[in-house]
């Protein structure tokens, strides 16, 4: 008999799915470099990021790293592997192990939050919508309603009134 337990074999991961890539930040890295503030980030894909995050204040350094951006995304490692390749200058050198991390200039990183914004998939719902926004928009429209049907109603009786006056000469 055998058991899904007890088989050995390896399931690669897929990371060519819809999902997260986010852009976070080591907070607090580097500080002033002469010229410079250069930030700390990592550029990587995730099917939940907040989980990711938990998983990386659990397992990494004693520096408090937070999420600056997500986007949703069709394939992530794709979209991964284009923006680790654009910004492959900024990589952090001698780091062994990651080639996620990079380390960006206030211009580089204005650059790299537009990269990653281009790849967004909106997806729209209606929950995103702010309650007295939609207030707003439904009386706009109760009242553009009431505004045409009076200036139809004016045009109506005027049209009616004129043959009648036409017919009294």
């Amino acid at each position: 008999m055998e058991s899904r337990y007890f088989n050995n074999e390896y399931q690669a991961r897929n990371d060519h799915e819809p999902g997260y890539i986010y852009l976070m930040e080591a907070e607090g890295y580097h500080g002033l470099i002469p010229g410079f503030y250069l930030r700390r980030c990592k550029i990587g894909l995730s099917r939940n990021p907040q989980l990711r995050l938990e998983n990386f204040h659990a397992n990494q350094p004693p520096c408090n790293i937070k999420i600056l951006t997500t986007v949703y995304v069709q394939d992530m490692a794709e979209v991964e592997t284009r923006l680790h390749d654009h910004f492959k200058h900024c990589q952090v050198k001698g780091l062994v192990k990651s080639r996620e991390w990079f380390d960006f200039n206030p211009l580089q990183m204005a650059m790299v939050r537009y990269a990653i914004a281009k790849h967004d998939i909106h997806i729209f719902t209606f929950d995103e919508l702010p309650v007295k926004l939609i207030l707003f928009c439904l009386l706009a429209l109760l009242g553009t309603g009431i505004i045409a049907g009076r200036m139809t109603s004016q045009a109506t009786l005027l049209q009616l009134e004129k043959p009648q006056s036409k017919q009294i000469n």
